[in-house]
């Protein structure tokens, strides 16, 4: 006759001949519990369908402290010159320090089963960019229980944490649309749900204000290597600059590299920031402080974004029925000096 005992660690430790502190030592990856026993113990646990990630208090509050932090080699090493993500994940796992929580970092894109064993023992993860729909599906039914916090991450149905990025485009829109400006271009690769978000925004808003005003797109693709991505902005350019007339008089770039990366190719043509063209970026930097015109720019606190998703994370550990929301951090403005009235650009290269 099949027994219908529901298995508990005193069971376990009964058939095996062991102590329930054994099992409980084993389970939780206890360093003086020897290779062989804690083999015997988990071969054991599989064999009864014991869930002792649901069933045991303490294992469930070691994995509550362990945060799975996702971030795409991609983001985290292919950008030299600004280290956005590398610095959005340092501020992500220094609040979670200062929290008592401890943050692991792993890749879901590219090396996934690395990251399994990881989110074995993780009571939530947080998503630093975008992940594979068809592996966050996996994940979602390996971990029913996980605990989700998207920032960057574009994933429906869970928590979001991130700059209102359609207001931050509208923000530039309306002070190019303040100076007088009627014709703008958008320099941008619209790869990311954020950066569509801005030009969105920039687009609807500036129409809105300056009606039957024209926005070109000035659209680039990116391999996550900066050489080769270097080489497409400026083919892109030089194909836009080539054939547009009239030219534009103002531009918004919704990337902080990006529109470095065009300050720098104007100037290379003899054009003038703001003479010829007024520039607004997205994104704060300190080189920007030190270009000539300082670059005006629409940015948000990355410190306040990191401390609002680990807050957000805590909310959903200590309500484990809450419902996903969206948070917003709100956008800021650097005037800088590359804005000015529009006037006739140069029309040669």
């Amino acid at each position: 006759m099949i027994s219908r005992t529901k298995p508990t660690v005193r069971t376990i430790a009964a058939e095996l001949g062991v102590s329930a502190m054994t099992i409980t030592r084993a389970l939780n990856g206890h360093p003086k519990v020897s290779t062989e026993t804690r083999r015997r113990v988990l071969a054991k646990v599989k064999e009864v369908g014991y869930d002792f990630r649901a069933s045991s208090r303490t294992v469930r509050q070691e994995r509550d402290r362990n945060v799975a932090i996702h971030c795409g080699d991609d983001k985290l090493y292919s950008d030299n010159i600004l280290n956005f993500y590398m610095r959005l994940h340092y501020l992500c796992q220094r609040r979670l320090k200062a929290e008592g929580l401890r943050g692991q970092l792993i890749d879901l894109n590219v090396h996934a089963e690395a990251a399994f064993p990881v989110l074995d023992n993780c009571g939530s993860l947080i998503l630093l960019g975008p992940v594979e729909q068809a592996r966050l599906e996996t994940v979602r039914k390996r971990y029913p229980e996980l605990r989700i916090i998207s920032v960057f991450g574009s994933v429906d149905g869970v928590t979001q944490v991130g700059p209102d990025d359609y207001e931050g485009g509208a923000f530039a829109a309306r002070r190019f649309a303040a100076l007088g400006h009627r014709h703008a271009a958008v320099f941008a690769t619209l790869s990311e749900s954020g950066f569509c978000k801005r030009y969105g925004g920039f687009v609807a808003e500036f129409q809105a204000r300056q009606p039957g005003a024209r926005v070109d797109l000035i659209q680039f693709s990116e391999e996550h290597d900066q050489s080769a991505d270097d080489r497409t902005r400026r083919q892109r350019l030089d194909e836009y600059f080539t054939s547009v007339s009239p030219l534009p008089t103002a531009c918004f770039v919704p990337n902080g590299y990006a529109g470095v990366f065009l300050a720098d190719y104007l100037a290379e043509r003899g054009w003038r920031i703001p003479e010829d063209f007024s520039l607004i970026v997205y994104d704060n930097l300190e080189l920007f402080d030190f270009r000539t015109p300082a670059l005006a720019r629409v940015w948000f606190d990355l410190k306040e974004l990191a401390a609002q998703a680990v807050t957000a994370l805590q909310n959903q550990l200590r309500d484990r029925d809450s419902r996903p929301v969206s948070i917003s951090i709100a956008n800021e403005f650097t005037p800088g000096g590359s804005l000015a009235t529009p006037r006739n650009p140069r029309r040669e290269l």
